[in-house]
């Protein structure tokens, strides 16, 4: 009767026996190998990274290859053959002691070590202490380990190895040699999971692969376990589709599809959307995850376009990430990224995840109440050139100051003042009607001092925290009713979102300045005059308002 082969994962059938072996530590391998072929060793190592990159394994192979009894010389790869190698290799080796800190924590645990330590090797050259995870042992087994670790006997190594590195006191740090492991890249790790299929005779899809190695993280690890996963769940073929069902994500292509229909401003399809995934199964706090990620991805492919032509992302993703992206400003990308992330967080405490997740959806559709945050963002940044032009056209109706009656604010406002309503296109002319019906304090605070949260026709909500003044709502309102003939309501909120106009006016003429460095006879003027800078440009109120020209302001440094 043929007995039935233990079936190995993979993570544990492809473990690196060799450094050559080692995936992504190229600098790490080339240190550690160099060191040995000189015998140039240190008395203790740390091994410092992500989960699954490699740290315990590399930790093996430094014990393997200096107690290698067969070892050739300038040569720092283990045998493998060896009584030494092959006891390493099932943790049976005498002189290779390996222990888990985090079961291990206490004093008595290091003093076992400490004990250790006077006696010499049985097999190799080394008496070799692994301790993973070392970060969880207590300050006092720290304290306790650390005259044994400054002058060790010759026969003695310690490799640690740590995912917590910021954990271990300074004074362990210092007596070690720390090797940073990388995280691994997305194209190593794709590549490699692409050998490992090949060598298993594995059908799978290239985009499955692609999720795979997403999910992992940079972990070697866990892009094993998860294929070793995808490879349980799916006999025939794995796809994008059963891998998209595993790791219970939302499918990207839908994710695409709720942010386009959210971008749009269409609040019932974007729900409706938001519902079907939820009724798939995809999980609310992974929805939102997915999400922050493919805004974090837009704004990648915004400030690299080359992206799209990376083969290791799906081409589906590639495509409709360039098309959403091209419709976005960076800034838009920003704000966008910063309501998912703060809804991120509160989801982690909420009791009600399907609900607070349509109204992070309506939260993001209404911050502009527009199209779209493009469209409504460029709104606000509009500068008021046709303002000139309107002015003939106000016809300013007098307030009466009779203080002998006294009317109902809603009231007052309630009813028109002109027979010809003045529509404000903007904040930016919202203000300026205060310039120019000389409520010059009222127009400096709207100017300098509140932040524009949302604008529409007849309400405007502002962060108003700089405000000492508990009746400045209402003035603004009366003000502004009184003077578009149309009620207005001027509400306050707390959001940071956005600037002042004058913080935008300041960025606006920094970037004017910039480009106007580049201007040919600018240019020779600055270099005429050494130590000339431009301070400031000015637009010239007296040539025509269709006239572009302005008035450059140059400043010699002191």
């Amino acid at each position: 009767m043929n007995e039935i082969k233990e079936y190995k994962v993979l993570a544990r059938k492809y473990r690196p026996q060799k450094f050559q072996d080692l995936v992504g530590q190229d600098l790490l391998v080339e240190i550690i190998t160099n060191a040995i072929n000189n015998n140039k060793l240190a008395h203790a190592y740390i091994l410092t990274g992500v989960r699954g990159v490699g740290k315990t394994t590399t930790a093996r192979l430094i014990a393997m290859s200096i107690n290698c009894q067969n070892r050739k010389e300038n040569n720092c790869e283990p045998c493998g053959d060896c009584d030494s190698c092959k006891s390493t290799v099932v943790d049976s080796n005498l002189d290779v002691i390996e222990m888990d800190a985090a079961s291990n924590t206490g004093v008595d645990d290091v003093r076992e070590i400490i004990d250790n330590v006077k006696y010499k090797p049985v097999i190799g050259k080394y008496k070799i202490f692994i301790i993973d995870e070392v970060h969880m042992l207590s300050k006092s087994a720290f304290n306790a380990l650390l005259k044994t670790l400054e002058e060790p006997p010759e026969h003695v190594k310690f490799i640690f190895a740590t995912t917590e590195v910021k954990k271990i006191p300074i004074t362990v740090l210092s007596r070690c040699q720390r090797f940073d492991l990388l995280r691994i890249e997305k194209e190593i790790l794709t590549t490699h999971l692409l050998d490992i299929v090949s060598k298993e005779k594995i059908d799978i899809d290239k985009d499955a692969i692609a999720l795979i190695v997403r999910a992992a993280d940079g972990s070697i690890r866990d892009g094993l376990s998860l294929l070793d996963q995808a490879i349980t769940n799916q006999n025939v073929k794995i796809d994008s589709a059963s891998v998209t069902k595993m790791l219970g994500l939302a499918d990207r292509e839908k994710i695409f599809y709720l942010l386009e229909k959210i971008l749009e401003g269409n609040t019932s399809e974007s729900l409706d959307q938001f519902r079907k995934l939820y009724n798939l199964g995809a999980d609310v706090i992974m929805i939102f995850d997915e999400l922050i990620n493919v805004v974090h991805f837009l704004t990648q492919l915004k400030i690299a376009p080359n992206l799209k032509d990376d083969i290791y992302i799906p081409e589906l993703e590639r495509m409709k990430g360039l098309e959403l992206s091209n419709k976005l400003s960076l800034n838009n990308l920003n704000i966008i990224w910063q309501i998912l992330f703060k809804g991120y967080q509160e989801l982690q405490t909420s009791f009600h995840l399907f609900q607070h997740g349509e109204m992070l959806i309506l939260r993001i559709i209404y911050l502009y109440d527009g199209s779209t945050p493009d469209d409504l963002l460029n709104k606000i940044n509009e500068k008021d050139d046709q303002f000139s032009n309107e002015t003939n056209i106000q016809n300013k109706k007098s307030v009466n100051n009779d203080n002998s009656k006294i009317l109902n604010f809603k009231d007052e406002i309630s009813k028109p003042q002109s027979n010809n309503v003045i529509n404000i296109r903007d904040f930016r002319h919202f203000v300026d009607m205060f310039f120019k019906n000389r409520e010059g304090l009222l127009h400096t605070k709207l100017y300098n001092d509140v932040t524009l949260i949302t604008f529409k026709d007849g309400e405007v909500v502002l962060n108003t925290g700089k405000i000492n003044d508990q009746s400045f709502n209402r003035t603004v309102a009366k003000l502004i009713s009184t003077w578009t003939g149309r009620v207005w309501q001027v509400k306050s909120s707390t959001s940071n979102l956005g600037k002042s106009l004058y913080e935008e006016d300041i960025i606006n003429q920094q970037n004017e300045i910039e480009l106007m460095k580049n201007n040919i006879e600018v240019k020779k003027i600055l270099q005429e005059f050494p130590g000339s800078r431009i301070h400031s440009i000015t637009e010239l109120s007296e040539v025509n308002s269709s006239d572009e020209s302005k008035k450059l302001n140059i400043k010699k440094e002191k």
